[in-house]
């Protein structure tokens, strides 16, 4: 076993225990500050990006000639209006025009990717080019028209369309499983890389 000399591997353990410590020992200083230490370095790394990108991506360029920027280098100067009582309703020009954008963005990226490019997905071509893309196909579109059989609630649930609803049911059922060991894996990847930076990158047994 070959420990770490490095401090900051040391830290890095040290508040992955104390935010361990949560679970074991409920609500306590390790733990709030392990959380302190987080967020605070979440905060000050989101500072320290949005401080680099004003610099990159605004000013570095206007000063080499893209006067183009100049407005939005503005509607950003205008944010801080709202610190002075008498001009702070100059900030409501740069808010509304970030709540506009970021609706038309909204509403785009739902419609084009909820309505849109779920409907061209559901065009398959029958039959395929093998019988295996002939078969995957065709599962897709029976699996297609019974969800939605499910959710139409307008036609009568007779001994066709009840099969075929509840098949629906059950594939809208299987999603969410899926969906749900996905998250699982998740977190599970999140746990598998903690035990990697204390037994390897810290003790030095893997």
């Amino acid at each position: 076993m070959n420990v770490s000399t490095n401090p900051w591997q040391w830290i890095a353990v040290a508040c992955i225990f104390g935010m361990w410590s949560l679970p074991l020992f409920k609500d306590n200083p390790v733990y709030r500050v392990s959380q302190a230490v987080f967020v605070g370095s979440c905060a000050g790394h989101a500072i320290g990006v949005a401080i680099g990108n004003i610099k990159n991506y605004g000013l570095v360029p206007l000063f080499e000639g893209k006067v183009d920027l100049i407005i939005p280098v503005a509607l950003g100067i205008l944010l801080y209006t709202r610190f002075f009582p008498r001009i702070s309703w100059l900030s409501r020009w740069p808010v509304s025009f970030m709540v506009g954008v970021g609706v038309g963005q909204s509403i785009y990226t739902s419609v084009r990717s909820q309505v849109i490019n779920q409907a061209v997905a559901a065009i398959v071509k029958l039959p395929a080019e093998t019988v295996g893309a002939t078969l995957n196909n065709l599962v897709s579109l029976l699996g297609l028209l019974a969800v939605l059989t499910y959710f139409v609630f307008t036609i009568p649930q007779n001994r066709v369309v009840k099969p075929i609803a509840q098949a629906g049911r059950w594939l809208v059922m299987i999603t969410f499983g899926v969906g749900f060991g996905n998250v699982v894996a998740g977190r599970i990847s999140v746990l598998l890389g903690e035990l990697q930076t204390i037994f390897g990158n810290w003790l030095g047994m893997i």
